[in-house]
């Protein structure tokens, strides 16, 4: 649940809002897009409620093989988006202290030395960057020096269902959490649905709380920075620390390594030997990351947009919507 949840984080992190508005549009946005994808993760959940393997598993080795390669595929292209992401962050906001380039190799250096030490190791690892998380998104928000002002709640009008829409079906393109459900369930040691509405749950209750802080504290000026979490961040100081910069990137870079990590090592799984696959998987994702990098990615890319989508219906939602139907064939014959 908790690594699910820390790759949500990591698109939020990276999330831009160029031309933020209001957040009525969004939070209704949101809202639609967790109802749609706990309808859209019921096929892995019912799989791994009678099941503790990979539904491609059901397949056959030969089709296994290759689903495990299409795996592998999406999420080191995932992987490669973020790096790219991570890049321009870095180059946007400290161009005169940080090397791009430099930063992303170590990123993807760190992440397979990570992938090498498998899910359990990243696995808690990520209860404590949750928490590292946590801490700093309730201590930015208790000591930010902006006002709340209701006033920026606006009503939902008629121009909004454009926005609304937009958002939705860019908040369903990042629930790639689906199939990674699917290519990682069978290290899960209970049923599939506490981790996966668990998840929901959690991922609703901070992203619907990070647009509310945005609409009642910093409202347009959210668009200055462009990055929701780190304008949060300008707005709050204490008297121990004046700028949050410096806490921002300990916890995005320590979550980013951890995300790309488990990306890493579901890339590793299409090589006969996992180890050095993390190493061969990591360096795909930081030349194809490099490669978006120096071409200018955009977050909102129809073609990403449209990869991730693709990605989610086939192995995400059709894979164990066919494992099951094949599941329940067999039981018939045997019958």
């Amino acid at each position: 649940m908790l690594i699910f949840l820390l790759a949500r984080i990591m698109h939020t992190m990276l999330y831009r809002l160029d031309g933020f508005q209001t957040g009525t549009p969004l939070m209704l946005g949101q809202l639609l897009a967790t109802a749609a994808e706990a309808v859209m993760a019921l096929p892995a959940v019912i799989w791994f409620s009678k099941r503790r393997e990979n539904p491609a598993a059901a397949l056959g080795a030969g089709a296994s093989r290759a689903v495990s390669t299409a795996y592998a595929l999406y999420f080191t292209v995932i992987a490669g988006v973020t790096v790219a992401l991570f890049a321009e962050f870095l180059q946007t906001k400290f161009s005169d202290t940080v090397m791009p380039g430099v930063a992303a190799a170590i990123l993807c250096a760190s992440a397979a030395y990570c992938a090498w030490g498998g899910i359990e190791g990243l696995g808690r690892a990520a209860t404590v960057v949750f928490w590292l998380f946590v801490g700093m998104f309730v201590l930015m928000a208790a000591v930010s020096e902006g006002s709340f002002e209701p006033l920026n709640l606006l009503p939902f009008s008629e121009g909004d269902g454009g926005r609304t829409a937009g958002y939705l079906t860019e908040s369903l393109s990042s629930a790639w959490w689906i199939p990674m459900l699917c290519a990682l369930g069978h290290h899960l040691k209970s049923g599939a649905a506490k981790a996966a509405y668990g998840y929901l749950i959690m991922k609703f209750a901070i992203v619907e709380t990070l647009l509310l802080l945005i609409t009642l504290v910093l409202w347009r000026y959210v668009g200055v920075l462009g990055y929701p979490i780190l304008a949060l961040g300008a707005y709050a100081k204490s008297d121990f620390i004046q700028r949050f910069d410096a806490i921002n990137m300990l916890v995005w870079a320590i979550n980013c390594v951890l995300v790309l990590g488990v990306y890493v090592m579901i890339g590793s799984g299409a090589f006969k030997k996992p180890k050095p696959g993390a190493v061969f998987a990591a360096a795909a994702a930081a030349a194809f990351g490099w490669w978006q990098y120096k071409r200018g990615v955009k977050f909102d890319e129809p073609w990403y947009i449209c990869f991730k989508l693709c990605g989610i219906i086939l192995l995400g939602i059709i894979l164990p919507l066919t494992a099951l139907a094949l599941l329940g064939r067999k039981k018939e014959n045997a019958l």
